[in-house]
């Protein structure tokens, strides 16, 4: 799927939260709304080249990339934005869910995972994980 450039708020299908920065280079998917600057919740989805199906995903609210800590291919790492780099932990794969219209998942090109945000219980923190076609791994863009 090519989204459209644009600002989007990216909301998780299974807990109906939104990827969100917190302080410091922290992602963690989060209720709609206060606390947070709604610039928290805002990503600027772009493609890496034109054509290319690799996509930058940079929150509005500090200008950082969502990245792969440490450039990591393994499952369980977390995810978090950085200033911009070219190690390839920046790029996104947006996958349409053809029997799911509306719904996408998002895979780091790095290392063939998809982003799946954890349990409340694990402070809502974002990861990249093996597919298990489950809905914390699925997302819905939402442009504003």
């Amino acid at each position: 799927m090519n989204p459209p450039d644009g600002v989007y708020r990216v909301r998780n299908v299974a807990s109906g939260l939104l990827l969100q920065v917190e302080s410091g280079n922290r992602v963690r998917v989060a209720p709609e709304g206060p606390p947070a600057p709604a610039a928290a919740q805002e990503w600027e989805i772009s493609p890496v080249h034109s054509g290319g199906g690799l996509f930058h995903l940079v929150s509005v609210h500090n200008g950082k990339r969502l990245d792969v800590a440490n450039a990591s291919t393994e499952s369980g790492t977390r995810v978090q934005v950085w200033k911009a780099n070219a190690f390839g932990a920046q790029e996104w794969i947006v996958e349409e869910h053809l029997d799911a219209p509306g719904v996408v998942s998002l895979i780091a090109a790095i290392s063939g995972l998809s982003l799946e945000a954890a349990s409340p219980d694990d402070e809502g923190l974002v990861r990249q994980c093996e597919d298990s076609n489950s809905p914390s791994q699925w997302w819905r863009l939402e442009p504003r």
